[in-house]
């Protein structure tokens, strides 16, 4: 038994067994699938923290990551002890 679209008013079959609607305009105009995104973007807008509630990331003008590396490797060679003979 082929499917009908979904669109309300449309009696045409659809193409496929897994579509819902008969053609990709019919999909465009459908009023219910319209007010369907419209309530899903809605729900979805509400779980927004406002940025004052948000985390902060504590990267400041003071704190310079680079400084940080630099600071780690100081002791660290580009190559290992062993190597140096046959790099010279």
């Amino acid at each position: 038994m082929r499917r009908i679209c979904a669109r309300r008013g449309c009696i045409a079959a659809v193409k496929k067994a897994t579509a819902k609607y008969c053609s990709v305009r019919c999909c465009a105009i459908d009023p219910e699938r319209h007010a369907r995104l419209r309530l899903s973007a809605q729900r979805s807008n509400r779980r927004v923290l406002p940025m004052s509630r948000q985390l902060s990331l504590g990267l400041n003008a003071t704190n310079n990551p680079e400084a940080a590396l630099s600071r780690i490797s100081e002791s660290r060679e580009d190559v290992p002890q062993g190597m140096s003979r046959l790099c010279g």
